[in-house]
């Protein structure tokens, strides 16, 4: 007979934590959770009732790290777990202590797992009491523990944590550099049916987050571990003749064992709609038994429109303004091949609404179009997420209905519960109504799908500058920056943070950075002028001298350089001009002295829905 042995696990309030397997389970259903929030979890859960101090918890979570921001690293632990565990002010379960750590105050019982060595698939639950309450004896305890046993027999993935995964970039081998587009728009296809199919026993990585790795040198372990994945997809594309070859292999990271493999030759004249067979191959062989898919997914009769569908994803990833116009060029030509191509509209409303956002597009133009692109689609499929999520967008900044926003994005959500773009969205119109901590809840969760999204880093960054926290948001872009010097976003808000800060050369610094990148050179030596015979507030000063209805940085220049009536002023004539950028307004610090002024209460009043919460 196997030898047997002991594990222990913790309940409380309806979750459960099992040390055997390192699950925190609520009501019977997985919570991921990531290697230093689970430990900080269990360090409270084991002292119960007492107050573990932040200096305990620093040995705790990092022992042989003297490098780490202990203060930062910890307080973003604390926050993952508060989410995790659904905390509200009303329901706490964890006290914080001031000045001197943490005390998890919900009432905690500890329970062993009898099990024979090597029979993962097959525990015997024994409770055990811990803090003074008393162990059920009797045939009822006894039925009521074969019945959770029975329960837990039948369902063992329960136990399992979500598995993680991530499909790197395919990369194109064909000698062909026209052919990217094809090896983009395969890979995010990849990912969406994965996404679709993995429900809450998959976590597979977003697109952008993968593309961090499409030229690197960074072994298999290393990419991994960074984006806190067991398993990777890697594929390759080459040409033979007329002939397309597609190799694609499942990879376990912690060991770099290839556990599944095949090769797929087409000819991209044929239908090539592969995405399904991967994705069911990949999840059979990680033994997952997923339920069908709540609805079909279309796939065009013609592959020229699939192909050209290929392209637009392709192009909108770039995000630059001749991608967004390559994007919209493809996109309309796979709806004009196929009108039924659901997709294809969805994806061409978010690139008009990006358009009109980004200043590359008349902004009505752009809303119009948008508009009538994300309910075609949804015409055509009422369950599409990125429409739903595109009037949302369309909602949010160019009608200020932010009810109506907000009901785009959740149920984007309810059919989505992963879906990037709806948590980045919808954090970022929580943002502007100034409900601060369900905005950071919503970043978070997309950054757990898209850990290196540079959008949703810089987006959090912004955050940390509406909620004051400027030091914290500081921190945050210099490590954007640092990894990617051009990242314009992250300039931007960094140039407003030193501003506010009174950091005045760095934030000239950052605002000279801006105006490179965007001005002509003639205006470029125009404000460098200003700034050598003026410093930083004439350079401000002189910036506002283009009176551009639609520049959303002249506000700040007149509130940066104390010109608050100008910066009214502006606002005024902006709001009647019905500038889309008015919804960042209400709750951004640069205007905070004029909050009380009634005018600009009556410019803010129609985009400020409610108070932060």
């Amino acid at each position: 007979m196997a030898a047997r042995v002991n594990q222990t696990g913790y309940r409380f309030a309806n979750f459960e934590l099992n040390l055997r397997s390192g699950d925190l389970l609520r009501n019977n259903r997985p919570i991921h959770l990531q290697e230093k929030t689970r430990l900080l979890l269990l360090a409270l859960v084991e002292r119960a009732g007492e107050t573990v101090t932040r200096s305990e918890l620093q040995t705790r979570l990092w022992p042989n790290d003297t490098f780490v921001d202990f203060e930062d690293g910890l307080n973003t632990a604390m926050r993952k777990l508060r989410e995790a565990l659904g905390e509200t002010a009303q329901n706490r379960l964890i006290e914080t202590i001031r000045g001197r750590g943490y005390r998890f105050v919900a009432a905690v019982e500890q329970f062993k797992i009898e099990e024979e060595a090597g029979d993962e698939k097959n525990p015997v639950l024994l409770p055990v009491v811990r803090r003074g309450r008393r162990i059920l004896i009797g045939l009822a305890a006894a039925a009521l523990l074969m019945a959770a046993v029975a329960f837990f027999l039948a369902r063992p993935l329960l136990f399992q944590r979500p598995i993680s995964i991530a499909v790197l970039p395919i990369h194109n081998m064909t000698g062909d550099a026209g052919r990217e587009y094809f090896c983009t728009g395969i890979t995010e296809e990849l990912i969406d049916r994965l996404g679709r199919m993995g429900g809450e026993q998959l976590r597979v990585i977003a697109p952008s987050s993968a593309y961090a790795y499409a030229k690197t040198s960074k072994s298999t372990g290393e990419i991994g571990r960074e984006l806190d994945v067991a398993y990777l997809i890697e594929g390759n594309l080459q040409q033979e003749g007329g002939t397309y070859r597609l190799d694609m292999r499942l990879v376990r990271v912690k060991d770099q064992a290839r556990l599944w493999s095949s090769i797929y030759d087409t000819s991209l004249k044929e239908k090539f709609a592969f995405e399904s067979e991967v994705a069911s191959s990949v999840t059979q062989a990680l033994s997952l038994h997923l339920p069908e898919l709540g609805r079909a997914i279309y796939q065009p009769d013609r592959s020229d429109a699939h192909e050209a569908y290929l392209k637009g994803l392709y192009f909108l990833s770039l995000r630059s303004k001749v991608g967004f116009e390559n994007a919209v060029e493809d996109l309309s030509n796979a709806v004009a091949i196929d009108p039924h191509y659901a997709d294809a509209y969805a994806l061409l409303a978010s690139t008009y609404n990006l358009m009109g956002q980004y200043g590359w597009m008349d902004t009505e133009q752009a809303r119009s179009l948008g508009w009538a692109a994300a309910q075609q689609a949804l015409s055509l499929d009422p369950a599409q997420v990125e429409a739903h999520n595109a009037l949302g967008f369309s909602y949010w900044y160019y009608q200020w209905d932010m009810e109506r926003a907000e009901q785009e994005f959740q149920k984007s959500l309810a059919i989505a519960p992963a879906n990037v773009n709806a948590h980045h969205w919808y954090g970022i119109l929580l943002m502007t109504e100034g409900r601060f901590k369900e905005a950071d809840a919503q970043m978070r969760k997309a950054l757990e799908y898209d850990p290196q999204s540079k959008a949703t880093r810089t987006n959090l960054g912004w955050l940390y500058y509406y909620e004051g926290h400027y030091t914290q948001a500081v921190k945050l872009y210099q490590q954007i920056l640092g990894e990617s010097p051009d990242v314009l976003g992250a300039h931007y808000k960094l140039w407003y943070v030193y501003s506010m800060m009174g950091e005045k050369e760095r934030a000239w610094q950052q605002f000279q950075w801006v105006i490179h990148s965007i001005a002509e050179p003639a205006e470029e030596l125009r404000l460098e002028t200003a700034y050598t015979g003026g410093g930083y507030l004439a350079a401000l000063r002189a910036y506002t001298l283009k009176n551009d209805l639609t520049d959303f940085s002249i506000p700040r220049c007149y509130a940066f350089s104390g010109d608050q009536i100008d910066a009214l002023d502006f606002l005024e004539r902006a709001y009647l001009a019905h500038q889309p950028w008015l919804v960042y307004v209400p709750f951004d610090p640069a205007f905070a002295p004029l909050r009380s002024n009634p005018r600009f209460q009556r410019i803010t009043s129609v985009t400020e829905t409610r108070q932060n919460q």
